[in-house]
């Protein structure tokens, strides 16, 4: 299979000030210390995959908790600095009111080219004599002791992935204004499929509802039963049960060859609903990116190989190109060993950090074997 992006290129994103990677495989599993930017890469694709959304910003926001509109102050004004949660973007930490770069995520391969660009700027509400409202960028200035919107400069979010522009105003009190997102330069770029699993995705099954539905039906159940028989080889069929209704209580059953009937998925233990998580949202990728952080949790070492077999096999099967991180030395040696079974697919990408730069070591298949062998650390 050929890499839906062979390099990517990441300016200004938090930890990030600069970094290239170059030559991407169809499986590639990103290492290093803490704060080298392993998730910080996770985070860019999913920007670039869906063309600069501001729900999946919203949503890598919440993730953090560094999301405005989570935090309560008590009903008291809140001044520009108390929304440097977004400044936690881009590369220094900067304050809202600084004049800084922009954030600047690129990718190419066989899909073309990608680019997405954020920055923050100030601008006002203006009627139009149509009764329309526009934006108009102005200078920043420190938020008004009696706040009016319309009349005073608000701060916000420039997301421009080239083909789509949006503008998110920023409010004192509510973070990203939900209510408000204006829209230039249409029409919308197609979104490509992008799937992330957190190191937390297996641990309530409900929240895998939708992705089931989307695959119910279609085939591709089997390919999840046979995958989840990796760690539990007398199961025999899987489906989700549950509420259809807001609450969304889903949950996953099994049947097993070991029980008179039905039981719950998390019976089974934390492993299998990670790979159950992992799988799901692997087949929901078709045709794009499948983005996994902390790869190992969960999982014993013993079933990791037959995981990132399966892995492997299911991305090349299915086109999806996949990004994994992982602190563990078990992952790497069983990440080589399935991707000796698969040459110029599976690529190793350590991470470190030299003063403000975060500098990627690359291991091809081979590199990565002579590693593993003679114990070099890669991790």
């Amino acid at each position: 299979m050929k890499p839906r992006i062979a390099n990517l290129s990441i300016e200004r994103f938090r930890a990030l000030r600069r970094l290239r990677i170059e030559r991407l495989g169809g499986v590639n599993l990103v290492t290093g210390k803490n704060n080298t930017g392993k998730s910080s890469i996770l985070e860019a694709l999913r920007i670039l995959a869906s063309g600069a959304s501001p729900l999946v910003l919203s949503a890598i926001l919440r993730y953090r908790e560094e999301n405005a509109d989570e935090i309560q102050y008590g009903g008291r004004q809140v001044d520009t600095e108390s929304l440097a949660q977004l400044g936690c973007l881009f590369c220094g930490f900067p304050q809202i009111s600084e004049t800084h770069e922009p954030i600047v995520l690129s990718a190419d391969g066989i899909t073309g080219s990608m680019q997405s660009t954020i920055s923050l700027g100030w601008f006002s509400e203006q009627w139009e004599p149509d009764g329309s409202r526009r934006l108009v960028p102005q200078q920043p200035r420190l938020p008004p002791e009696s706040p009016s919107p319309e009349a005073e400069p608000m701060p916000a979010l420039v997301m421009d992935s080239g083909a789509a522009k949006r503008i998110v105003p920023l409010d004192y009190r509510k973070g990203l204004y939900r209510e408000r997102n204006y829209r230039v330069d249409l029409p919308e770029e197609p979104r490509m499929p992008c799937v992330f699993v957190s190191p937390y995705g297996g641990e309530r099954t409900r929240n895998l509802g939708p992705l089931w539905d989307k695959i119910a039906l279609s085939g591709l159940e089997t390919d999840v039963v046979n995958a989840l028989k990796i760690i539990a080889p007398d199961i025999e069929a899987v489906s989700m049960v549950g509420s259809e209704g807001p609450s969304q209580l889903r949950t996953a059953i099994v049947r097993s060859s070991g029980f008179p009937r039905p039981v719950p998925l998390r019976s089974f233990g934390d492993g299998l609903n990670r790979l159950f998580g992992i799988v799901l949202s692997l087949v929901n990728a078709k045709g794009g990116f499948l983005l996994i952080d902390e790869f190992e949790n969960g999982m014993h070492h013993t079933v990791q190989l037959d995981v990132w077999r399966g892995i492997f096999h299911l991305s090349n099967l299915l086109n999806v190109q996949v990004f994994a991180t992982s602190h563990s030395w078990d992952a790497v040696e069983a990440f080589q060993e399935a991707a000796a079974e698969h040459p110029d697919e599976g690529l190793l990408i350590r991470l470190s950090r030299k003063g403000d730069e975060v500098i990627p070591t690359l291991f091809d298949g081979e590199e990565l074997a002579v590693a593993t062998r003679d114990r070099i650390e890669v991790r």
